[in-house]
C-alpha cells in the first residue's frame, strides 16, 4: 500500500502530525510522567508543568522541521541532516522528563533542563512559601550560609508534604503573600 504514495507526501504528512499531536502531548504527558518515568516512589515529585509543556511543543517543533526536511529533497546531505535533527527532537523530547524536583526524608534535590541543585534537610534553615492568591507559589528553602533554592508549586499536596517534612526535621516553615 504504501508503494502507491510517495515518500515526499508520507514525510510531510508525518510533518502535519507532529504539528497536530504535539498540542496533546503537551498537555497530557506532564501529567503522566510523574508516574511513569519517575518511578522511586520514597520522592516526593514536583514536576514543572509550564516548562515542560515549552519543551515538549519545541521537540515535536524540531521533529516536524526533521520530516518536512525529508520531504523537501531527496539527497545524501539532506538525509544527513535531516537524522540529526531528528534525534535532536527526540532528545529535546526525552529532557521534558528530567526537569522537576524530588523531596524525600533527607534531601531537596532539583533537576532542571541545564544543571541540578541539591540541599539536604539537614543544613535547611528555613521554608518559606511565597504565594500570590489566586496563583502558584515559590518555595525558597534556604540554607544555614543563606544559599537559596526556588521551587515553583506544582500542586496544593506539595504545600502539604513540605509542610510536614519541615516539621518533621524542626526546620522553621513560613507563608507569605507576594508583594
Amino acid at each position: 500500500m504504501l508503494k502507491k504514495y510517495s515518500p515526499r507526501l508520507i514525510f510531510a504528512l508525518v510533518a502535519i502530525t507532529c504539528i497536530i499531536i504535539s498540542p496533546l502531548f503537551a498537555i497530557f504527558v506532564p501529567m503522566t510522567v510523574p508516574d511513569l518515568f519517575l518511578t522511586d516512589r520514597s520522592n516526593f515529585y514536583i514536576y514543572s508543568f509550564k516548562t515542560n509543556v515549552i519543551v515538549i511543543l519545541t521537540g515535536f517543533a524540531i521533529l516536524a522541521a526533521g520530516f518536512a526536511l525529508l520531504s523537501w529533497k531527496r539527497q545524501t546531505i539532506t538525509y544527513i541532516v535531516s537524522f540529526g535533527v531528528l534525534i535532536l527532537g527526540f532528545v529535546t523530547l526525552y529532557s521534558s522528563t528530567e526537569t522537576y524536583t524530588a523531596i524525600n526524608e533527607n534531601v531537596v534535590y532539583k533537576k532542571q533542563l541545564i544543571g541540578s541543585q541539591k540541599m539536604e534537610w539537614d543544613v535547611i534553615d528555613k521554608v518559606a512559601l511565597e504565594y500570590v492568591p489566586g496563583a502558584i507559589g515559590n518555595y525558597k528553602f534556604t540554607d544555614k550560609s543563606g544559599n537559596e533554592m526556588i521551587v515553583r508549586e506544582d500542586k496544593e499536596m506539595a504545600s502539604i508534604f513540605i509542610y510536614q517534612m519541615a516539621n518533621k526535621k524542626n526546620v522553621p516553615y513560613d507563608e507569605y503573600e507576594k508583594k
